[in-house]
Order: C-alpha cells, then structure tokens, then sequence
C-alpha cells in the first residue's frame, strides 16, 4: 500500500522543485520520509524546514495520512 502526499513548497526549495508536488511513498512513511524523498529530488540538498499541516508544525517521526496536504516551509529570516 501507498500514501500519497501533496506537498507545498516555498523560497529557494519551491525554485527548484515547483511550487506544488505530489508525492507516493510506502504506506506507514513518516514526515522523515517525505524530506529524504524531497531531498532526493533536490539532488542531495535541502535547507532547514519546518513541516506543517494545517498551521500545525508537524514532527518529523509524525505518520503521514494519505491525501495529506503538508507545507515544507525553508524559515526566512530578514527586516
């Protein structure tokens, strides 16, 4: 089985990859999985994020449920 995931990206992450993206990954995958599965589409790079669901900051050991609509937001930082 299989959990497919939306994934909304922002800042330098949503230039490489796209803004949106749908991801499949094993049934059981965790919030860990779905950054090694962007880490791997990024070419083995990835900034710090923060993942969220619903303005919830979600951990990374966190199940992911199919149909999910999970932001990985890179924290900027500036005045």
């Amino acid at each position: 089985m299989t959990v497919t995931i939306s994934v909304r990206l922002n800042g330098p992450l949503a230039e490489r990859l796209g803004h949106r993206r749908t991801i499949t990954l094993p049934d059981a995958a965790t919030t860990s999985d779905l950054l090694g599965a962007l880490r791997d589409a990024a070419g083995g790079a990835l900034p710090r994020v923060v993942t969220s669901i619903g303005g919830r900051i979600i951990d990374p050991a966190e199940p992911l449920a199919d149909g999910a609509d999970i932001a990985v937001l890179v924290p900027y930082a500036g005045g």
